[in-house]
């Protein structure tokens, strides 16, 4: 066989796989700018609904408050009751009508507590939030000097958005131009190596050519 041609095949071998670590490198980029957008998304998602679901927590809470009061003001006037009579039926009565009352009131307290936690919860997403987003940016601008024409991202949210949404199309351009040149270098690799077996080797990868024509040469 042509030694010179077996050669280049595996220039074009070591080629595909330069292509190939390259468009890995690439996809693994558009991985990390997508996680990037997604973080900012959700974070204006976040921002754009808390001051309605702040508002749902606080009226929560009053709402809760003023239960736990009433039922209160409910076992107040039952232990009245209840130490005012002196017939034992009657007593017996007021005991469960003061039981119940406590009843309510546990009720009432665990869905203040729970209206309460839920603000909290809310209060506590937010500054999780408030901390990621720097966190973000630099994470966006420490990636930037490796996507084409992707310049610097700009402070907040929104502009991390942008700035992902355009790195994205950079890197799918560029993604495709690689799988272009890889299907060039893998056309021609079948070619020279289908001429240098005297048969079709089409369908193999570059390192399936190589392979067959180095196996029939041993």
């Amino acid at each position: 066989m042509d030694r010179r041609a077996i050669e280049d095949l595996r220039r074009l071998a070591a080629q595909d796989e330069q292509l190939t670590e390259r468009e890995h490198s690439l996809r693994e980029l558009d991985s990390a700018v997508r996680r990037i957008r997604e973080r900012a998304e959700g974070f204006e998602e976040f921002f754009a609904r808390r001051e309605v679901a702040g508002s749902r927590a606080l009226l929560a809470i009053e709402a809760a408050e003023a239960e736990v009061a009433e039922r209160r003001k409910e076992i107040g006037e039952a232990q009245t009751a209840l130490a005012a009579e002196r017939d034992e039926e009657r007593r017996a009565l007021a005991q469960r009508a003061l039981a119940r009352a406590e009843d309510h009131l546990s009720v009432a307290e665990a869905t203040l507590g729970r209206a309460r936690a839920d603000q909290d919860e809310l209060e506590q997403q937010a500054t999780a939030w408030q901390e990621e987003l720097p966190l973000l940016e630099q994470r966006a601008a420490d990636l930037s000097g490796q996507i084409p024409d992707a310049g610097m991202p700009a402070s907040g949210a929104p502009a991390l958005v942008a700035w992902a949404s355009h790195g994205h199309a950079e890197l799918f351009v560029a993604v495709r131009q690689l799988e272009t040149e890889r299907e060039r270098v893998i056309r021609e690799a079948n070619e020279l190596a289908s001429a240098l077996l005297g048969e079709p080797t089409y369908g193999s990868t570059v390192a399936q050519a190589l392979g067959r024509v180095e196996h029939a040469v041993r």
